[in-house]
Protein backbone atom coordinates (compact mmCIF):
# COMPACT_ATOMS: atom_id res chain seq x y z
CA UNK A 1 0.00 0.00 0.00
CA UNK A 2 0.90 3.27 -0.92
CA UNK A 3 -0.05 7.05 -0.85
CA UNK A 4 -1.35 7.58 -4.51
CA UNK A 5 -1.98 11.02 -6.26
CA UNK A 6 -1.12 14.64 -6.45
CA UNK A 7 -0.81 17.79 -4.68
CA UNK A 8 0.46 21.30 -5.84
CA UNK A 9 0.37 24.73 -4.49
CA UNK A 10 -2.35 25.83 -6.24
CA UNK A 11 -4.84 23.41 -6.20
CA UNK A 12 -4.46 21.54 -2.85
CA UNK A 13 -4.01 17.84 -2.42
CA UNK A 14 -5.98 14.94 -4.09
CA UNK A 15 -4.68 11.66 -2.63
CA UNK A 16 -5.25 8.68 -0.95
CA UNK A 17 -3.20 5.24 0.48
CA UNK A 18 -4.33 2.73 -1.94
CA UNK A 19 -3.15 -0.89 -2.47
CA UNK A 20 -0.63 -1.19 -5.78
CA UNK A 21 -0.73 -3.38 -8.51
CA UNK A 22 0.29 -6.66 -8.67
CA UNK A 23 4.08 -6.61 -9.03
CA UNK A 24 4.68 -3.29 -7.63
CA UNK A 25 7.41 -3.48 -4.79
CA UNK A 26 8.15 0.57 -3.77
CA UNK A 27 6.02 3.47 -2.81
CA UNK A 28 8.01 6.89 -4.88
CA UNK A 29 7.17 10.12 -5.28
CA UNK A 30 8.44 12.68 -7.59
CA UNK A 31 8.52 16.48 -7.50
CA UNK A 32 8.40 18.38 -10.91
CA UNK A 33 9.04 21.97 -10.95
CA UNK A 34 10.46 25.01 -13.43
CA UNK A 35 14.04 25.38 -12.50
CA UNK A 36 14.13 26.17 -8.99
CA UNK A 37 11.31 28.37 -8.68
CA UNK A 38 9.17 26.16 -5.90
CA UNK A 39 6.27 27.74 -5.84
CA UNK A 40 6.21 25.72 -9.59
CA UNK A 41 6.19 22.13 -8.12
CA UNK A 42 4.10 19.21 -8.55
CA UNK A 43 4.44 16.64 -6.11
CA UNK A 44 3.27 12.82 -7.10
CA UNK A 45 3.07 9.62 -5.10
CA UNK A 46 2.60 6.15 -6.53
CA UNK A 47 3.90 3.03 -6.97
CA UNK A 48 6.76 1.29 -8.88
CA UNK A 49 8.29 -2.13 -9.65
CA UNK A 50 11.59 -1.09 -9.78
CA UNK A 51 13.44 1.78 -8.13
CA UNK A 52 15.87 3.54 -10.57
CA UNK A 53 16.23 6.99 -9.46
CA UNK A 54 17.61 7.87 -13.22
CA UNK A 55 14.75 6.55 -15.26
CA UNK A 56 12.14 8.06 -13.26
CA UNK A 57 13.54 11.71 -13.24
CA UNK A 58 14.25 11.03 -16.98
CA UNK A 59 10.86 10.08 -17.60
CA UNK A 60 9.08 12.60 -15.71
CA UNK A 61 11.35 15.52 -17.24
CA UNK A 62 10.39 14.53 -20.59
CA UNK A 63 7.07 14.05 -20.30
CA UNK A 64 6.28 17.38 -17.96
CA UNK A 65 8.53 19.56 -20.75
CA UNK A 66 6.45 18.20 -23.01
CA UNK A 67 3.45 18.76 -21.03
CA UNK A 68 3.63 22.32 -20.63
CA UNK A 69 6.14 22.94 -23.72
CA UNK A 70 8.85 23.94 -21.60
CA UNK A 71 12.66 22.88 -21.12
CA UNK A 72 12.74 23.92 -17.55
CA UNK A 73 11.12 21.17 -15.79
CA UNK A 74 13.37 19.52 -12.84
CA UNK A 75 12.05 16.48 -11.11
CA UNK A 76 13.21 14.41 -7.96
CA UNK A 77 12.20 10.79 -7.60
CA UNK A 78 12.45 9.15 -4.37
CA UNK A 79 11.65 5.36 -3.43
CA UNK A 80 11.16 3.90 -0.26
CA UNK A 81 12.37 0.65 1.19
CA UNK A 82 11.27 -2.11 -0.81
CA UNK A 83 7.84 -4.27 0.61
CA UNK A 84 7.47 -0.76 2.76
CA UNK A 85 4.49 -0.04 2.97
CA UNK A 86 3.50 3.56 3.06
CA UNK A 87 7.06 4.85 2.69
CA UNK A 88 6.43 7.83 0.09
CA UNK A 89 3.38 9.54 2.84
CA UNK A 90 6.46 12.00 4.40
CA UNK A 91 7.33 13.90 1.72
CA UNK A 92 5.93 17.05 1.27
CA UNK A 93 5.63 19.64 -1.42
CA UNK A 94 8.70 22.25 -0.71
CA UNK A 95 7.84 25.73 0.80
CA UNK A 96 7.00 28.54 -1.95
CA UNK A 97 8.95 31.65 -2.78
CA UNK A 98 7.59 34.68 -1.09
CA UNK A 99 6.80 37.56 -3.45
CA UNK A 100 9.30 40.30 -3.72
CA UNK A 101 8.61 43.93 -2.42
CA UNK A 102 5.93 46.24 -3.81
CA UNK A 103 8.03 48.05 -6.10
CA UNK A 104 8.52 51.38 -4.53
CA UNK A 105 7.09 55.04 -6.49
CA UNK A 106 9.66 57.68 -6.00
CA UNK A 107 8.74 61.21 -4.00
CA UNK A 108 8.82 62.94 -7.56
CA UNK A 109 6.32 60.57 -9.33
CA UNK A 110 3.82 60.65 -6.17
CA UNK A 111 1.22 63.33 -7.70
CA UNK A 112 1.78 62.34 -11.27
CA UNK A 113 -0.90 60.37 -13.12
CA UNK A 114 -1.17 59.03 -16.93
CA UNK A 115 -3.92 57.47 -18.62
CA UNK A 116 -3.38 54.04 -19.65
CA UNK A 117 -4.82 50.63 -20.40
CA UNK A 118 -4.90 48.70 -16.82
CA UNK A 119 -6.21 45.21 -15.99
CA UNK A 120 -5.50 41.61 -16.71
CA UNK A 121 -5.51 38.72 -18.74
CA UNK A 122 -5.03 35.14 -18.52
CA UNK A 123 -3.76 32.98 -22.09
CA UNK A 124 -7.35 31.37 -21.97
CA UNK A 125 -9.00 34.98 -23.03
CA UNK A 126 -10.09 35.25 -19.93
CA UNK A 127 -9.71 38.73 -18.18
CA UNK A 128 -10.42 42.73 -18.62
CA UNK A 129 -8.94 45.91 -18.79
CA UNK A 130 -10.15 49.77 -19.10
CA UNK A 131 -8.70 52.87 -20.10
CA UNK A 132 -8.04 54.64 -16.75
CA UNK A 133 -5.95 57.32 -14.52
CA UNK A 134 -2.79 55.26 -13.19
CA UNK A 135 -1.31 56.89 -10.19
CA UNK A 136 2.30 57.26 -9.39
CA UNK A 137 3.50 56.52 -13.16
CA UNK A 138 4.82 57.99 -15.64
CA UNK A 139 5.06 54.74 -18.08
CA UNK A 140 2.37 52.62 -19.42
CA UNK A 141 3.60 49.33 -19.52
CA UNK A 142 2.49 45.48 -20.43
CA UNK A 143 4.01 42.76 -18.67
CA UNK A 144 3.55 39.16 -19.67
CA UNK A 145 4.69 36.35 -17.55
CA UNK A 146 4.54 32.35 -18.55
CA UNK A 147 4.13 29.65 -15.99
CA UNK A 148 3.75 25.85 -16.72
CA UNK A 149 1.02 26.11 -19.01
CA UNK A 150 -0.81 29.05 -18.25
CA UNK A 151 0.71 32.98 -19.67
CA UNK A 152 -1.19 35.92 -17.66
CA UNK A 153 -0.19 39.96 -19.02
CA UNK A 154 -0.95 42.61 -16.96
CA UNK A 155 -1.20 45.97 -17.80
CA UNK A 156 -1.17 49.42 -15.84
CA UNK A 157 1.91 52.24 -15.59
CA UNK A 158 4.96 52.54 -13.22
CA UNK A 159 7.53 55.07 -12.73
CA UNK A 160 10.38 54.19 -14.69
CA UNK A 161 10.98 51.47 -17.20
CA UNK A 162 13.05 48.93 -14.69
CA UNK A 163 11.49 45.75 -15.38
CA UNK A 164 13.10 43.65 -12.45
CA UNK A 165 10.82 44.70 -9.70
CA UNK A 166 7.81 44.45 -11.54
CA UNK A 167 8.88 40.83 -12.26
CA UNK A 168 10.02 39.55 -8.77
CA UNK A 169 6.87 41.19 -7.16
CA UNK A 170 4.42 39.78 -9.94
CA UNK A 171 6.24 36.44 -10.91
CA UNK A 172 8.30 35.52 -8.04
CA UNK A 173 11.40 35.68 -10.84
CA UNK A 174 10.11 33.82 -12.98
CA UNK A 175 10.54 34.83 -16.84
CA UNK A 176 8.55 38.03 -17.92
CA UNK A 177 8.43 40.18 -21.04
CA UNK A 178 8.23 44.02 -20.32
CA UNK A 179 7.10 47.03 -22.58
CA UNK A 180 7.19 50.04 -20.98
CA UNK A 181 5.83 53.13 -23.35
CA UNK A 182 7.35 56.55 -23.67
CA UNK A 183 7.65 59.13 -20.51
CA UNK A 184 4.31 60.46 -20.29
CA UNK A 185 2.79 59.61 -23.30
CA UNK A 186 -0.42 58.21 -22.54
CA UNK A 187 -1.86 54.69 -23.73
CA UNK A 188 1.09 53.77 -25.32
CA UNK A 189 0.43 50.43 -23.69
CA UNK A 190 -2.62 49.79 -26.08
CA UNK A 191 -1.15 48.30 -29.16
CA UNK A 192 1.56 46.49 -27.43
CA UNK A 193 1.58 42.94 -28.96
CA UNK A 194 3.33 40.67 -26.61
CA UNK A 195 3.87 36.84 -27.16
CA UNK A 196 0.61 35.27 -27.94
CA UNK A 197 -0.43 32.49 -25.79
CA UNK A 198 0.33 28.50 -26.93
CA UNK A 199 -2.28 26.62 -26.23
CA UNK A 200 -2.34 23.56 -23.55
CA UNK A 201 -1.90 20.62 -26.51
CA UNK A 202 -4.18 17.76 -24.95
CA UNK A 203 -2.57 16.13 -22.25
CA UNK A 204 -3.38 12.35 -23.10
CA UNK A 205 -2.00 12.84 -26.45
CA UNK A 206 0.95 14.11 -25.47
CA UNK A 207 1.48 11.05 -22.67
CA UNK A 208 0.19 8.54 -25.08
CA UNK A 209 3.13 9.67 -27.60
CA UNK A 210 5.82 8.66 -24.59
CA UNK A 211 7.32 5.26 -24.40
CA UNK A 212 6.00 4.27 -20.40
CA UNK A 213 9.37 3.32 -18.89
CA UNK A 214 9.60 -0.48 -17.05
CA UNK A 215 8.81 0.36 -13.47
CA UNK A 216 6.33 2.55 -13.27
CA UNK A 217 2.34 1.37 -13.23
CA UNK A 218 -0.11 3.35 -15.58
CA UNK A 219 -2.39 4.41 -12.70
CA UNK A 220 0.62 6.24 -11.40
CA UNK A 221 1.50 7.97 -14.45
CA UNK A 222 -2.01 8.38 -14.90
CA UNK A 223 -1.97 10.59 -11.85
CA UNK A 224 0.12 12.93 -13.15
CA UNK A 225 -2.44 13.20 -16.46
CA UNK A 226 -4.57 14.19 -14.15
CA UNK A 227 -2.51 16.81 -11.67
CA UNK A 228 -1.24 18.40 -14.98
CA UNK A 229 -4.81 18.83 -16.48
CA UNK A 230 -5.28 20.49 -13.10
CA UNK A 231 -3.51 22.98 -13.22
CA UNK A 232 -4.64 24.70 -16.94
CA UNK A 233 -5.30 27.87 -15.64
CA UNK A 234 -2.21 28.38 -13.37
CA UNK A 235 -1.19 28.51 -10.05
CA UNK A 236 -0.79 32.28 -10.41
CA UNK A 237 -3.72 33.23 -11.30
CA UNK A 238 -5.20 34.53 -8.06
CA UNK A 239 -1.66 35.84 -6.85
CA UNK A 240 -1.43 38.22 -9.92
CA UNK A 241 -5.15 39.55 -9.85
CA UNK A 242 -4.43 41.03 -6.20
CA UNK A 243 -0.93 42.17 -6.95
CA UNK A 244 -2.22 44.07 -10.17
CA UNK A 245 -4.12 45.45 -7.74
CA UNK A 246 -1.81 45.88 -5.20
CA UNK A 247 0.96 47.89 -8.11
CA UNK A 248 -2.18 50.37 -8.48
CA UNK A 249 -3.32 51.48 -5.52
Amino acid sequence: MCKRGYTNHGKGEKASNKECESGATHCFSVICMEQNFTSTALLTWGCSDEADKKVCEEFFVNASNKALRSTKQRCECQFGDQGKDMANEHVKLPEAEKPGPIPTIPPSALNKSIMCKIGTYHGNGYGTTVASECQGGEHCYAVSCVSGSDKISIFGCHSDTECEPLRKFIAYGQDCQCRFGPKGEKMSNVYYDLPKYVPKIAIDIVFSELPIPTGYSTRANAYLLVAFSSIAIGFLTKFLLRAMVRVHE
